[in-house]
């Protein structure tokens, strides 16, 4: 459900689905329960909900038939000429790892995710963990390799991801359609005093990535560092406890982050997982913040460390960044500057999403709407 808009994919869905809506009649269908009423009223095109059911099984993506027979009813009643399925799990629900589809289908963000497995495993904790994540990677990624042979069209957002899917099915057509920010609705402000982290907590890679810096680098910035801001919903029990000994600040979820922008001389970004490319980095480099990140938080987007962001990989190298933008907001300043006008040129969504608006005047017409 892309509404509200609170987290990278939903406010990537939002985006994707008012460019489309210029030019096309288009319908959402959710898979997950929601406001069906705001979201048509924020988005401008019909909204229908379907929860998704689960079923048991082996399947690295475990959908019921109940949910896929739901899914090509909405599509033979719309009398649809495409489906855009959303992720991994909106191919599985549209049983595209099966079979063909009977109208094009194309897939956004979807077939890389067993990339985020990969890491996952890497980074757990015992060898009996490990092992069990890097089995749950070998499934999933036989998955994703079926549904990119039999979509139409896989949607990436960065090149990285388009040569990984382009590996799994050379034969499927990959446009690249990055992830992008809205520069006019974010007003850039000086370099505050504190470091902010912005991302949903439940995700694991955010968790991940904030209970890391609470443990290997917060320590290193010193009893008298700077308060370190961390936005976004559900941080669970033990980044909680860690919050308590250290200067994070767990602030849950915050619907207007403007004022946490202005206090924030730099934006942390200490993702060592996941994939993709960060909204959040985006959205931060707009608001005109010098931006500290690891190389694995910034792939994907086109930055030159040292001119628009700040690359550390180390907790040492992670601190050191910190300390020395926040003792020197001039160069704070210059960053942040830099990076602003980064995404003004080459990132602004109305650029991200041409490729996809092109990639749907391009496909051939087949089945329920034809």
């Amino acid at each position: 459900m892309p509404y509200p808009a609170d987290s990278g994919t939903r406010i990537r869905v939002a985006h994707v689905v008012r460019a489309l809506g210029r030019q096309h009649d288009l319908t959402v269908l959710s898979l997950e329960p929601g406001d069906a009423r705001g979201a048509a009223a924020a988005l401008g095109v019909p909204v229908a909900v379907e929860p998704a059911r689960a079923r048991r099984g082996l399947a690295p993506v475990l959908v019921a038939a109940e949910t896929t027979a739901a899914v090509w009813r909405c599509v033979r009643r719309w009398r649809a000429d495409a489906v855009h399925l959303q992720g991994t799990f909106g191919a599985a629900a549209a049983g595209l790892a099966g079979s063909r589809a009977d109208v094009p289908a194309v897939v956004d963000e979807g077939c890389v995710y067993h990339r985020s497995f990969c890491r996952a495993a890497a980074l757990a904790p015992t060898r009996l963990a490990r092992a069990r994540g890097r089995l749950r990677t070998w499934r999933l990624r036989r998955f994703e390799q079926a549904v990119a042979r039999h979509a139409d069209a896989v949607i990436a957002v960065c090149p990285e991801e388009a040569a990984l899917v382009h590996r799994l099915a050379p034969g499927t057509r990959v446009v690249v359609a990055p992830n992008g920010v809205d520069p006019d609705a974010l007003a850039p402000t000086p370099p505050g005093d504190a470091a902010l982290f912005v991302g949903l907590l439940s995700y694991g890679p955010n968790r991940d990535a904030v209970t890391w810096f609470a443990r290997e680098v917060a320590p290193r910035l010193g009893s008298d560092g700077p308060d370190v801001l961390v936005a976004g919903r559900d941080p669970g029990p033990e980044l909680e406890a860690l919050a308590g000994a250290t200067r994070l600040r767990l602030l849950g979820f915050v619907p207007d982050l403007a004022p946490l922008y202005a206090r924030a001389g730099v934006f942390v970004n200490p993702m060592r997982g996941g994939g993709g490319t960060r909204l959040k980095v985006l959205e931060a480099m707009a608001a005109g913040k010098a931006v500290i990140s690891t190389s694995v938080g910034a792939e994907g987007l086109a930055l030159t460390p040292g001119r628009d962001v700040v690359i550390a990989d180390t907790a040492v190298e992670f601190a050191a960044a910190v300390r020395g933008l926040l003792a020197s907001p001039g160069q704070a300043e210059r960053l942040g500057r830099a990076a602003r006008a980064l995404v003004e040129t080459r990132y602004r969504w109305e650029i991200c999403t041409a490729p996809i608006e092109e990639l749907y005047a391009s496909l051939d017409r087949r089945g329920a709407g034809a």
